[in-house]
């Protein structure tokens, strides 16, 4: 019944329906089926950040997600971007927005809830040299992720000041999860071909600026 609507006219049914009081249920859950595989992505990608997470919790944080964006998403949507100001967002783009924040909530959540709590000296059991072990690799792979991602903030920040034309590139297509190179050339008022350029031109410029970052250290903050 939708598959001839794109994203922006099924939304603006949706919307529609809301206004005039009519069921939303159908449209909805057709533009939510669409955006279904780009959500799951989103929450890997935050389980992997903490380290935890099952597909089932994916199942759930995505229904999570619909719920907030009847509730409160659809009077909040007012199709302006939050990064670039001055130009469109999307639907999607909203909704994908809201999906990460409740997958980041609701880790963040649980890892404050096991977090373990202060013992005195006297309840300290003694470990077995295999759970010494584990416990410093894990340590130590947090560590190593944590220093990845504060390099990768510091090689996109340079691109941002040095390069702005291929950062909006990759930032539609990799931070906001744009999934093809022609909504990003829509979204960028170019040509496709220059969507691919900007996009290989930044991954190209990041990649070196990591290699330099690994080799000096991040730059020291100014005091």
């Amino acid at each position: 019944m939708y598959e001839q609507l794109t994203d922006e006219e099924l939304f603006a049914e949706v919307t529609r329906r809301r206004a005039t009081g009519e069921a939303v249920g159908t449209p909805l859950g057709a533009l939510c089926a669409r955006w279904a595989r780009p959500a799951r992505y989103v929450i890997s990608r935050i389980q992997g950040s903490y380290g935890r997470g099952s597909p089932a919790d994916a199942d759930e944080l995505f229904q999570d997600a619909v719920g907030k964006f009847l509730d409160r998403g659809l009077d909040q949507f007012r199709g302006v971007s939050e990064q670039m100001p001055g130009r469109s967002a999307s639907p999607k783009t909203f909704f994908l927005r809201i999906v990460k924040h409740v997958a980041i909530d609701f880790y963040r959540r649980h890892r404050e809830e096991l977090a373990p709590a202060p013992v005195s000296p006297d309840d300290v059991m003694e470990e077995t040299p295999s759970e010494v072990a584990r416990a410093v690799e894990g340590a130590r792979r947090r560590e190593e992720r944590a220093e990845a991602q504060e390099l990768y903030w510091a090689a996109y920040a340079r691109l941002q000041q040095e390069h702005p034309k291929e950062a909006s590139a990759w930032e539609l297509y990799h931070h906001e999860d744009v999934e093809d190179h022609e909504e990003c050339a829509r979204r960028l008022n170019i040509s496709v071909v220059n969507s691919y350029k900007r996009v290989s031109r930044a991954q190209a410029y990041l990649r070196l600026y990591l290699l330099e970052l690994q080799r000096d250290g991040l730059p020291e903050e100014p005091s």
